[in-house]
């Protein structure tokens, strides 16, 4: 309680005071770059083979991303280079707390501050340790400081201190927005579960809110609304600015004490000084400079424009797609974009794709049939991806989808073609459905590529949830899109393993709202029509063969492989009655050029099967 006294005295004090603001927040800020490296020293055994900060498995990332930032990091790879690195980390916080004044003790903290700012960015990269936000927030601190304190007058340190009040203020806000797109924080039950985890959880208190649930809701109730209007504290003035800094300093050292995240009291605590600094009316009358927000409002407006700019611009690129790409109108008055290759060979095989996906995903498998020069094939996006438009007033359900693929197989099938329904994942129940819908003897095989089972979200409790958590990424996801953000998302892992034409194309639509709603509303339908008491069955449809091929990560999970196996057992042909396995996830099936190569060769070796019937 003295040391938190002490803090939340500095803090005060800071507030009219640049030096005392910035020595304050810098000194706080070397408190947990200190503490991180003495953690480091004193658990040496997790930089072991196979252990929890293994050079060897950490540079991986690293090497693909950046591979000169890890060669260079490779010098550090010892135990001795890994020992003098902490204790010149801790020697350097020291350095930055010592009480000294003058030009000489500014120089050393200038000095300190950039070391302590390389050192941390090195250390992100080194070590899993500091990923609760702590090492980021002394970072951005230290940072700040050494810049405040190179440019040697005050305006350098008003802006430094500004830029750490505002990165303080919106990790804050950003946390609170963050939570309400989560079910889980909206509905008050997030804390019980994170108190269940053995990482961060606390026996105790999961018991007690266990036991009193409005207890919990009305916890997270409060901390949304507080984390979420933090930036009030911007036009409510100091002393409300101070109530805020009091309730978040009594968080981080609630959660330091019961989640164990002890750095993250001192880590957070060091933007607090700059936040008293920025909202007092005494430092604005001591010709404070308030360039730096200003800079920043115009720069973040400027920036809102050009997103504006470049989400109209791809989304008219979205809608003009590909031009190889061609169209047709379906009876409900969908129009459908789709590619492929039309020779006239004996069979045509359609691929479907998944929710949230575009045809572009078949791209390494459809480059493979292309060079068999042995079938014809076809991909299209379904209504409201990519180029394709919904019919006007469209509800849409599952057998919309159904029908649109009908009239597709329909109009592109040449007179005695043999049709092959290819589908990946949720296009797996819309090609069986459509080979129940399409006259007897159209269609010859099904393939199902780790496909949904119409009763998996029905009858197994994982599946059930593990589709509300869909749902739940992909209305974040969604609203980030709309909102105009596509164009700061990562580029995706499944995107970059693309073909190069595909993945640009692939990679607008993921950055574009049109994607999201359209698998948004295939959600619902699936959710309506799928999650119910009484299923759609599954039948074997006469002179119609089946191929079923699954992932690997798909077959580990118990149910999983329940709902694989019925489908193998239902369509498949293989003589044991079980799926063809890959070692592969549910996307690389696709976007691995090397699985999908053999995927591709299994479903070729199946059109020549069905043939010879």
């Amino acid at each position: 309680m003295k040391v938190w006294k002490r803090v939340g005295t500095a803090t005060r004090r800071a507030a009219g005071s640049r030096e005392r603001a910035l020595r304050a927040s810098e000194s706080l800020a070397a408190v947990t770059a200190a503490l991180a490296s003495l953690e480091a020293l004193s658990t040496r055994r997790d930089t072991g083979a196979g252990e929890l900060n293994d050079w060897r498995v950490l540079r991986g990332g690293l090497a693909e991303d950046a591979p000169v930032v890890a060669r260079v990091l490779d010098a550090l790879d010892s135990d001795r280079a890994d020992k003098v690195f902490h204790a010149v980390r801790c020697a350097l916080g020291i350095a930055v707390l010592l009480p000294g004044r003058g030009r000489t003790w500014d120089g050393i903290r200038l000095g300190a501050d950039a070391g302590l700012s390389v050192l941390g960015m090195i250390n992100q990269a080194r070590s899993r340790y500091g990923g609760d936000g702590s090492d980021q927030a002394a970072l951005q601190v230290h940072t700040a400081a050494a810049l405040a304190r190179a440019g040697g007058d005050a305006k350098s340190v008003d802006a430094g201190l500004w830029y750490l009040s505002l990165q303080g203020v919106l990790s804050y806000g950003v946390s609170g927005w963050v939570k309400l797109a989560g079910r889980p924080w909206r509905e008050g039950v997030a804390v019980s579960g994170v108190m269940r985890t053995h990482t961060y959880g606390h026996e105790g208190v999961w018991k007690v809110l266990r036991r009193h649930p409005r207890l919990e809701k009305a916890a997270t109730a409060s901390m949304l609304a507080f984390e979420s209007s933090y930036p009030l504290v911007y036009v409510a003035g100091p002393v409300v600015s101070a109530g805020y800094s009091a309730v978040a300093m009594a968080f981080h050292a609630a959660n330091g004490v019961i989640m164990g995240l002890g750095r993250f009291v001192w880590g957070f605590a060091a933007f607090h000084p700059a936040i008293a600094y920025t909202t007092s009316g005494w430092s604005r009358g001591r010709d404070r400079s308030d360039t730096l927000p200003l800079v920043a409002g115009a720069v973040l407006a400027t920036a809102v424009a050009g997103t504006a700019v470049d989400a109209v611009r791809r989304r008219m690129r979205v809608l003009d797609g590909p031009a190889y790409l061609s169209r047709l109108t379906t009876r409900r008055g969908s129009v459908l974009s789709y590619g492929g290759k039309q020779r006239g060979h004996r069979t045509i095989v359609f691929l479907v794709n998944a929710l949230f996906a575009t045809q572009d995903h078949f791209g390494w498998i459809t480059g493979n049939l292309d060079r068999s020069e042995s079938v014809d094939f076809i991909t299209y996006d379904r209504a409201g991806y990519g180029a394709s438009r919904e019919a006007e007033g469209d509800a849409f359900r599952i057998e919309d989808a159904v029908a649109d693929l009908v009239d597709l197989v329909t109009a592109l099938t040449d007179p005695g073609q043999r049709v092959i329904l290819a589908g990946h994942s949720y296009g797996g129940e819309v090609i069986r459905r459509a080979a129940e819908t399409l006259p007897d003897g159209a269609v010859a095989g099904l393939v199902f590529l780790d496909a949904t089972h119409p009763a998996q979200f029905a009858q197994s409790a994982s599946q059930r949830e593990g589709l509300k958590l869909v749902r739940d990424a992909q209305r974040q996801m969604g609203t980030l899109v709309r909102a105009g953000l596509g164009v700061f998302l990562d580029h995706p892992a499944w995107a970059r393993r693309l073909p190069t034409p595909f993945r640009v194309n692939a990679e607008r639509n993921y950055r574009d709202g049109r994607m999201w709603r359209a698998g948004a509303r295939e959600l619902r339908a699936v959710e309506t029509e799928l999650d119910v008491a009484a299923p759609p069955e599954i039948r074997l449809l006469p002179g119609v063969e089946g191929l079923v091929i699954s992932a690997s990560r798909t077959m580990a999970d118990p149910d999983s492989a329940r709902f694989q196996a019925s489908l193998a057992s239902t369509f498949g042909t293989q003589s044991d009655g079980a799926p063809v396995v890959f070692d592969a996830t549910h996307d690389t099936l696709l976007t691995d050029a090397l699985i999908a190569g053999d995927v591709t060769d299994r479903i070729l070796e199946f059109v020549q099967r069905t043939e010879a019937a």
